[in-house]
């Protein structure tokens, strides 16, 4: 495993010496070390291995085992699930190979399968060349090798090849008298390169069609996202829904601008801040409550379960009710009266919980007066603020806290449209009434001048939409750009760090003996420093990768301004990339030589090219190491968690073939893992329609060229027993054939590009065909009404332009057509269409919303995972199980900043046995309308546990649709 050259005599008395040095090791005892280390990693990993699939088989049927193994069999909407896992391994497997592709699209999303596809890929290059390079090129390396004989140089200095262990299958164990063998290299390198381009542009192609066809397929085309693009960078005189329909009439029929569907956005952070901070202490005051209830729970007592309280059978609550009074009297009332409420609560002493606990067991807050006479908890970060102080329960403060939040974020729905509370960002959204139009005015130059109301964005989901860089301008955007690359710089600098340290462990054994100040390492047991040097060192360096730099690149990419999360995908999945080549590729090959190279340079100083040529292919055994981490480790836990994944198999197929088997071992468990995870495990909640793969197959030419750049510096590197360069040739040639792998990257990019994202005319037909034979006939037409031109709204999202009769509301009540023209009205139509959805909803699901009986443990979890699986089957998730006016409601506020229509959120706790919960409903009414409180569906066991049958009463009745818009 390792390779050192050693002279007879040569001596160095020097400090840089001394601080590195020392004598040489043994190298049998070096090589037996490396070997059993490298065993003991491939021992630990089958065993991690092995406990993980044992597991798996054993839990996969599991109450417990269903959610986390299969959740898609009862978790997911009815279109979505599919057939348990078959208990027989043997049958398991056969499913895993016979899923078709079709299938997996389905149920996996363009996103599931094209990773699938990507596994598939890799497995498809690799395993040919794996074949061919280990039959030819292990013998070659192998036979009449240096291995641990002795040479001696022109200079008549007597020099022994330490190429021991696993290092005598590679490229360094060439002998120096038999260089005419690297020619052999070079045919396999002009293999690996050629049939590594040729399956990209095969994958490429085949990706384009996929795509083509998934896009123009019926069912996508009548998502709204299929018809929308998002236009950024407008100047101030396209702001306005007039504006933009003037433009962009040209790409629908007849320039008839009813067939446009204008959303300009607006600033809404004020707002947004609001309803997240009412968000986060609606959690907390959760988490208080139940923390209430599971210290009660644990004392015995009789069962005292009253009936659910569910505030969804309610009479709604009208939100518009508190400005009535344009005055601002009402409003004022209602502070007062969470005031006075929030006053009670403090000095309440009938509470039930009190009968049970101490009052010192509910937690306390500390408040502050501050000037304005509002009352505020005290924090750290204001230690400057003074005034009175007081200490109060800290439920009743949440409790009144989210109330006010209430009050003031509904005060503000009515002004939605009011220009100086938020203003008209430089974004908008617009539908065209067929999805070429779409494509056509997103790949057309829509503005005069560069920059202008561009980038523009095609399959723009409304639940991928980030709001908060809705209105980051051009300028904004590159500082932004400036400022996320300088923390990038910052991350690899730091990460470089431990990933140098834990890579130079892998040469622990060589570095005990070569280092003085490692002497006190010389007594351990060599199974302790082979653990070290192989498992450890891998898992750790796998772990500090894959853990916290993904979260770390997501947040870079909403820096840098990314609009939608498909977006913010594609950006992450580059800044991910790039460090991993550079930290875990570069970075590691260059570490985990360098430790024993810069001795042996000190002790040789004329020997740096052998030395280079001999130790730098070394590096390729640090990651048969972390291989076997990622293919027996990591896939056997795929199940529990997901990766990302970088190969090194191309930079060393050719330096050591060996690796083509460990990387084809680990792609094929990945295939294997994967195939599983995404079919019953994981839903991608974003879905780029396959773009992630597209740049996965580019990124793979990087390792292509990291090979043929290596190889270069390798190819010049080699001497011959005389001490001259022996494969200059070699090295001319693939100079050559690196310059014609990067003019085939530009021409298959170059040709291939306007095909990735926008659909070409040619398919249009066809797609029409498909669409009209698949549902649409003259009779299911419904076609809008004609309107005069004058009755055209001037707001942001007009309504006029719908099918929808203007003469009712949702609610059935008369309107003047001039009501449609504001976003308020859509909005607060729109919340409306919610409020009766949620009422049908919750008809549907009320049957299975019963208290269970005392079960056994395995029954009752199973019952409750039915009983929930039937909860989340009564929402809609197709736009046909709504009616005509909540679908066209759902439709128009479909690309309008859903904090516009954000309800009011209902305080979940769960049932408990001493009817504590109930208790703490009736102390919440005191607040009135602006407080609401359920224990509907949820239960808290014997054991502390809360057990759930159905979703939250505030779940939006239409959270399945945002899948189909």
């Amino acid at each position: 495993m390792t390779t050192n050259i050693t002279s007879t005599n040569s001596t160095s008395n020097s400090t840089l010496y001394n601080w590195f040095g020392g004598a040489p090791a043994d190298v049998q005892a070096q090589a037996g070390i490396q070997l059993r280390g490298f065993l003991l990693n491939i021992a630990v990993n089958l065993g991690l291995f092995a406990a993980a699939i044992l597991a798996f088989f054993l839990l996969k049927s599991s109450a417990i085992g269903r959610r986390i193994y299969q959740p898609k069999t009862y978790l997911v909407q009815d279109r979505l699930r599919v057939d348990a896992v078959p208990a027989d391994p043997i049958r398991w497997l056969r499913r895993i190979f016979t899923i078709r592709d079709d299938e997996l699209m389905l149920k996996c999303g363009l996103d599931g399968y094209f990773f699938i596809r990507f596994l598939r890929a890799i497995l498809v290059i690799f395993l040919p060349l794996m074949v061919i390079l280990v039959t030819v090129l292990l013998p070659i390396n192998y036979n009449q090798g240096k291995g641990n004989t002795f040479h001696t140089t022109s200079d008549g200095k007597r020099v022994r090849w330490n190429v021991v262990g696993l290092d005598t299958l590679s490229w360094q164990n060439v002998d120096t008298d038999k260089t005419n063998r690297f020619w052999a290299h070079l045919v396999c390198a002009i293999l690996v390169v050629f049939w590594a381009v040729y399956r990209i542009y095969r994958e490429k192609v085949n990706f384009i069609d996929v795509r083509q066809r998934f896009l123009t397929s019926p069912e996508h085309r009548l998502k709204a996202s299929a018809r929308t693009i998002l236009v950024t960078n407008i100047p101030s005189e396209y702001r306005s829904k007039e504006a933009l329909e003037a433009l962009y009439d040209v790409f629908v029929d007849n320039d008839d601008r009813s067939r446009l569907t204008v959303w300009v956005n607006r600033d809404y952070k004020a707002l947004r801040d609001m309803v997240a901070r009412r968000r986060s202490l609606r959690h907390a005051l959760e988490k208080e409550e139940l923390r209430i209830l599971r210290l009660i729970n644990k004392k015995p007592r009789k069962s005292n379960v009253a009936s659910p309280v569910n505030p969804a059978s309610e009479k709604p609550r009208d939100s518009l009710s508190v400005y009535d009074d344009e005055k601002g009297v009402y409003l004022e009332q209602a502070r007062q009266s969470i005031a006075h409420a929030f006053e009670q609560d403090c000095c309440e002493e009938k509470q039930l919980w009190q009968e049970y606990l101490k009052p010192s067991a509910a937690s306390q807050i500390t408040l502050v007066q501050g000037k304005d006479e509002e009352w505020r908890p005290t924090s750290l970060f204001r230690f400057w603020v003074s005034g009175e102080k007081r200490k109060v329960p800290k439920v009743a403060w949440l409790r009144a806290e989210v109330a006010r939040l209430t009050v003031r974020i509904d005060a503000l729905l009515p002004r939605l449209d009011d220009e100086e509370l938020f203003e008209k960002q430089n974004s908008a959204f617009i539908q065209f009434d067929r999805q070429m139009a779409a494509h056509m005015a997103c790949s057309l130059v829509s503005h005069n001048k560069a920059g202008r109301m561009s980038p523009r964005f095609l399959e723009v989901a409304p639940h991928e939409v980030i709001w908060a860089n809705m209105g980051v301008t051009s300028r904004g955007r590159v500082i932004r750009t400036c400022i996320a690359l300088v923390l990038f710089t910052g991350i690899l600098l730091l990460w470089s760090i431990p990933t140098t340290i834990l890579t130079s462990l892998s040469q622990l054994a060589s570095l005990r003996d070569s280092v003085s100040w490692l002497f006190w390492l010389q007594n351990w047991p060599s199974w302790i420093i082979g653990l070290i040097s192989g498992p450890l060192v891998s898992i750790l360096l796998a772990l500090l990768i894959q853990l916290v730099v993904p979260a770390l690149a997501r947040k870079l990419a909403v820096l840098v301004g990314a609009p939608t999360r498909s977006k913010r995908e594609l950006i992450t999945q580059d800044f991910y990339f790039t460090f991993l080549f550079i930290e875990l590729v570069l970075l590691t090959a260059v570490s985990s030589s360098v430790v024993k190279i810069v001795p042996l340079i000190i002790d040789n100083p004329v020997s740096i090219p052998t030395l280079l040529a001999t130790n730098v292919p070394t590096s390729a055994n640090y990651f048969f190491n972390y291989l076997i981490v990622q293919s027996l480790g990591f896939s056997g836990s795929v199940l529990f968690q997901y990766l990302r994944i970088l190969s090194p198999g191309f930079i060393f197929s050719v330096v050591s073939p060996l690796m083509l088997i460990f990387v084809s071992v680990t792609f094929s468990l990945f295939w294997v893992a994967y195939r599983h995870n995404y079919y019953y495990v994981q839903r991608n909640k974003v879905d780029t329609h396959g773009l992630l793969f597209n740049n996965a197959m580019s990124q793979l030419f990087a390792g292509i060229y990291v090979m043929e750049i290596a190889l270069i510096g390798l190819f010049l590197l080699v001497r011959d027993s005389q001490e001259n360069v022996a494969c200059e040739s070699q090295a001319i040639i693939m100079i050559v054939l690196l310059i014609l792998t990067a003019a085939a990257h530009y021409v298959m990019e170059r040709h291939l590009q306007p095909l990735y994202e926008f659909l070409p005319v040619t398919v249009e037909d066809a797609a029409v065909d498909a669409e009209r034979r698949a549902f649409i006939t003259c009779d299911d037409i419904e076609m809008p009404p004609e309107r005069p031109e004058h009755d055209r709204g001037s707001g942001s999202n007009d309504l006029a332009g719908s099918d929808m009769s203007p003469a009712k509301t949702l609610d059935g009540s008369s309107a003047n057509p001039e009501h449609w023209k504001s976003m308020s009205t859509t909005a607060h139509n729109a919340r409306n269409a919610l409020s009766r959805l949620k009422k049908e909803t919750a008809a549907r699901i009320t049957d299975v919303q019963v208290h269970l009986p005392d079960l056994p443990n395995a029954s009752r979890r199973r019952e409750v995972a039915d009983q929930l699986s039937a909860a989340i089957a009564g929402y809609p998730d197709e736009l046909t199980d709504l009616t005509h006016d909540e679908r066209v409601a759902q439709l128009k506020a479909a690309f309008q900043d859903p904090v516009t229509r954000e309800s009011a959120p209902v305080i979940w706790i769960p049932q408990d046995r001493a009817g504590v919960s109930e208790d703490a409903i009736r102390q919440a009414k005191k607040y009135g309308q602006y407080l609401q409180y359920s224990n509907a569906g949820a239960f808290l066991t014997a054991t502390n546990k809360c057990e759930v049958t159905q979703l939250a009463p505030d779940t939006r009745p239409d959270w399945l649709l945002d899948w189909v818009l």
